[in-house]
Formats: C-alpha cells, structure tokens, sequence
C-alpha cells in the first residue's frame, strides 16, 4: 500500500492531496478516504477520491466505497495490475494498475459527475483544520531564515525603493498638472478673446454669422464698416487656428 501511496503523491505532486482523510461526518461512520485530492485548476474545479485496495480479499468484502462518492468528482480504485478488473467496478468508477516502476496507469477514467455539496464540504472542512497549521513566524513558515538585522535592512532596502518609485511618479504627475493648467489657461483667455469679438458682431449686428463668409455676404460696403469687419474675420480666423 505505501508503494500505490508514494505513486499517488508522484501523481499529484503539484495538486492538494490529503492521505488518509477522513469525510468529517459522524453519520458516515467516520468513513475515511485512502487519498482525497484536489487538482489545482479551475478548468473545470475537481476533486478525486482514491480507495487503495492491495488484497483481493479486501476488496470484495469492503461495501463502504459507495459513500465515497458523494464527496469527489471522480472516484478512482488503485491495486496492484490485474487485482480488480474494470468490470468489477460500477461503471462511474475508474481503475489505476501499478506496474512494475511503481507507476500508475489508468485502466478505466472515472466518469465525472457532481458531488454532495454538503458531504463535500464537510470533507474540505475535515482537511483545513486537521492539515493547516497556523504559524506566528510567516518567514519560518515559507522556508526564509532572516536575523534580525536582514529583516530590518530588506525593510530599508524597500522603503527606499518604495521612496525613490514615490519621487518619481510625483514628479511626473505635477508636470502633468501644470500642463492640464496651462492648457485651461490658454483656453480661458481664447474663450475671453472669441466673447470681445461676438459682442462687436453683435454691436455691427452681426451677432448670427457664423463663419467669416457670413459677415462677407452681409457686410456694409462702406470703407470704414468694411475694414471694422475684416479685421474681426481675421481675428476670428487667428482665435480658430490657435485653439486648434
């Protein structure tokens, strides 16, 4: 058994795998899954069951496997090559064989199918607060071994970074600002310019042209009235070239 248990931990080496978990459920009759695994995906989220069977005796007396079920996604049998046969087994429940490298192969995929909510998260519950241990020192936890002065210099070292990075953004920010305020002073001053010119048109009644051909077609042609209104055209002409 402990060979079909090291070639499951190989297996899902890079997945959450409880051995020996228990469902968490008294009214189970404190069942207990040989492995109990959860795949580290979401594509889609699975968890899978492993009942471990190394005699065939045991096998064919044990009919406490069928409350397995409620708490994976995929239930799965896993004995020594030609121990259970795939049509032993209900046809949801899939096979591994070990060979003679220890190594698991699938003799029949489990057919995937929706867990008890509750049973299973009963089970999830089981695993977090007898497997997860809370630690007061983090960095011992992780496997980083700092003194005291290392932990106080990288916290310098970051502030320092963290400082120099502050220095930088601001500094591009307040240029930014006085850009955005430049900009809003220009367009003051052209808003300024363009209300002096529309209340001369109005005084020359004017007021409704909207473009410099409007006052042409409407003009006066007297000498003075005409010099007055082209040079408002060209003011306005100039006002339109700056704003855009």
């Amino acid at each position: 058994m402990a060979d079909i248990q090291a070639a499951l931990r190989y297996r899902h080496s890079k997945d959450v795998l409880v051995e020996e978990c228990n469902m968490g459920s008294a009214h189970a009759g404190c069942r207990r899954l040989d492995a109990w695994v959860l795949l580290k995906t979401w594509s889609p989220w699975t968890t899978i069951g492993y009942e471990v069977k190394v005699d065939r005796g045991d096998f064919l007396r044990d009919r406490k496997w069928v409350d397995y079920l409620p708490v994976c996604h995929e239930l799965y049998f896993a004995c020594p090559a030609k121990q259970i046969q795939p049509e032993e087994l209900p046809p949801e429940v899939g096979l591994l064989w070990t060979t003679s490298g220890q190594r698991l192969v699938t003799k029949r995929k489990a057919h995937r199918r929706q867990p008890d909510t509750k049973a299973l998260a009963m089970l999830m519950s089981y695993a977090l607060m007898s497997r997860a241990r809370i630690v007061e020192d983090m960095w011992a936890a992780a496997g980083t071994r700092e003194t005291n002065g290392e932990r106080w210099r990288r916290w310098a070292e970051e502030g320092a970074k963290d400082k120099e990075l502050g220095a930088l953004v601001g500094g591009r920010v307040a240029r930014r600002m006085l850009e955005l305020e430049e900009r809003a002073r220009s367009a003051e001053r052209d808003a300024s310019r363009l209300q002096s010119i529309q209340e001369q048109l109005n005084s020359l009644g004017l007021g409704d042209c909207r473009y410099p051909s409007d006052v042409s077609r409407r003009m006066n042609p007297g000498a003075e009235r005409l010099a007055t209104v082209r040079n408002l055209a060209e003011r306005i002409v100039r006002v339109a070239e700056g704003a855009a």
